[in-house]
C-alpha cells in the first residue's frame, strides 16, 4: 500500500497575531523577530527529513516560513498555491480581537456548530469554501508525489478546517478543537483508505528542554479517503 507523508505546518509568528489582529487572506503579513526564529528552529528540527516537495501558501508569512527550507534544499521541488492561503475573514481583516470583535467571531463560531458551514463571513469566505481548496490543494499533492514525504506551510484556520476534514474523530464540528500554535507540526500519514496523524501541534522545537509529552500529542484511526 503506497503511504504519503505529509507535514502540515503553520507559518511563524506575525505582529498582527502578537497584537491579536485579525490577518485573513487579504493581509500579506511579514514575519516578525519571533517568527524568524522559529522558523529558523523548525528548519533545524527538520533537517533531517528527506522532502520530496515542498508547498507554500502564495502569503509573505508562509513563504518566509518555508524559506530557510526551502534554501537547505534547493534541488527539492518548491510550489506556491493559493488554495493555501488563509481563510477570507472579509469585514473584520485588520481589525484587533476586542469585546465587540470578540463577540461577534463567537457568533460565527455558533453558527459553525449548528452546522452552517455554508454561510460566508461578510465580504469574506464560508467554511466550505476553504475546505474546498484546502482539499483540492492536498488531492494535487497525491497525484504528484504519490508515496512521498511533502512539507506543507499554510495558516491556522486553514489547518483548523483542512485537519479537521482529514481526520474522522473531528470533522467540522470539532475543527476548534484542533490547536495550531505558530510554526507547529501537524505530522500525518495517507494510505488507501485515508489519512491517520502522528503528531498534532507539535512544538517540541521551540522548546529543546520540554518533554515531548508536554508539546505534542498523537491520534491514530483511519480517515476518509480524499480521493
Amino acid at each position: 500500500m503506497v503511504e504519503t507523508t505529509f507535514y502540515f505546518v503553520r507559518h511563524g509568528q506575525t505582529d498582527y497575531n502578537r497584537l491579536g489582529i485579525v490577518q485573513g487572506r487579504g493581509i500579506d503579513s511579514r514575519l516578525n523577530p519571533v517568527g524568524e526564529a522559529q522558523a529558523a528552529a523548525l528548519a533545524r528540527r527538520l533537517e533531517d527529513v528527506a522532502f520530496d516537495a515542498i508547498y507554500a501558501s502564495t502569503q509573505r508569512r508562509a513563504l518566509q516560513t518555508a524559506e530557510p527550507l526551502r534554501r537547505s534544499r534547493p534541488h527539492v521541488p518548491f510550489y506556491r498555491l493559493a488554495d493555501l492561503e488563509e481563510m477570507s475573514w472579509g469585514i473584520y481583516e485588520g481589525q484587533p480581537i476586542g469585546p465587540d470583535l470578540r463577540a461577534r467571531l463567537d457568533a460565527w463560531q455558533a453558527r459553525w456548530a449548528q452546522g452552517r458551514y455554508d454561510d460566508p463571513i461578510d465580504g469574506g469566505e464560508s467554511i466550505l469554501d476553504v475546505q474546498r481548496r484546502a482539499l483540492r490543494a492536498v488531492e494535487q499533492m497525491l497525484d504528484r508525489h504519490a508515496g512521498g514525504t511533502l512539507l506543507v506551510v499554510t495558516h491556522g484556520r486553514l489547518l483548523r478546517v483542512l485537519l479537521s476534514s482529514l481526520l474522522p474523530e473531528y470533522g467540522l464540528a470539532r475543527m476548534q478543537d484542533i490547536r495550531h500554535a505558530n510554526t507547529a507540526v501537524n505530522q500525518l500519514v495517507h494510505r488507501g483508505d485515508g489519512f491517520e496523524a502522528r503528531l498534532l501541534n507539535c512544538t517540541m522545537h521551540l522548546d529543546a528542554d520540554a518533554p515531548v509529552s508536554s508539546v505534542a500529542w498523537s491520534a491514530s484511526g483511519a480517515g476518509r479517503p480524499v480521493r
